[in-house]
């Protein structure tokens, strides 16, 4: 079966009727004139629609996995995912666990070194939670997720799902019983092949204590990241996302 995610070369003067199928979403790309006319319906409805006008023949349309936080508009910057199985990790210790986050169906118009989003839309219903108090706490997009030590456990649904891999690192003198994690996605690319998703690198969360009390900070280690004015379609490594949880993990 041909593959959804990566790049689609089309003529501007030849393509007639090309499809992506994504469950109920359907992109349709034609011909007029000398541009191409886009449409994503949702079900029978139409959804949205542009016009791509471009000197360029081929134009290339980019088709990836993105983080979760366009649809139906921007609001979270961070990902919350809920164990449905607590992670008791031992003093003095580090585990690593893998599990899954949600992901949504970005659709890009690329040139050269340069890349504009014109389409975003998720297959899985979103959720979205509030991590913290009313007054202070930030809103995130929101998931629960099985949890494993063994990778192959951890199946993620295409087009809906990513595979994440967790790093727990417990410095305190207790042992710990881990059932949420906030994971800071702005500017983050996810990797794909044969249309499976994953979030490159790994999520590290880090507790130890200072000053008598306990610490979680949670950061991005070797993931890739567009450049700041998110036009770049080059990424780089990146170890400098943080999030910092509160006590009660």
């Amino acid at each position: 079966m041909e593959e959804l995610f990566g790049q689609h070369r089309l003529q501007s003067k030849a393509t007639k009727d090309y499809q992506l199928v994504f469950g109920e979403n359907r992109i349709e790309i034609s011909s007029v004139g000398s541009s191409l006319s886009y449409r994503r319906y949702a079900g029978n409805e139409l959804a949205t629609e542009a016009m791509i006008v471009s000197n360029e023949d081929p134009v290339i349309i980019g088709v990836f996995p993105n983080t979760p936080l366009f649809t139906p508009a921007a609001v979270a910057k961070n990902v919350y995912l809920k164990f449905k199985t607590p992670v008791v990790v031992d003093q003095r210790s580090r585990v690593v666990i893998y599990a899954k986050m949600p992901i949504e169906i970005g659709v890009y118009r690329q040139s050269k070194d340069e890349e504009m989003l014109i389409d975003s839309f998720s297959r899985g219903r979103q959720q979205y939670a509030l991590y913290g108090s009313p007054e202070s706490g930030v809103v995130c997009r929101y998931m629960e997720t099985e949890v494993s030590t063994n990778i192959d456990d951890i199946r993620p649904a295409k087009y809906e799902e990513a595979l994440v891999r967790i790093g727990i690192k417990n410095d305190i003198d207790n042992v710990i019983k881990v059932s949420k994690l906030i994971i800071p996605m702005d500017s983050v690319i996810l990797d794909h092949a044969h249309d499976d998703s994953w979030l490159p690198g790994t999520v590290e969360m880090d507790l130890s204590t200072s000053f008598g009390k306990d610490i979680v900070h949670v950061r991005l280690a070797n993931t890739k990241v567009k450049r700041s004015d998110k036009t770049s379609i080059k990424a780089k490594k990146e170890e400098t996302l943080v999030f910092l949880m509160d006590a009660g993990y």
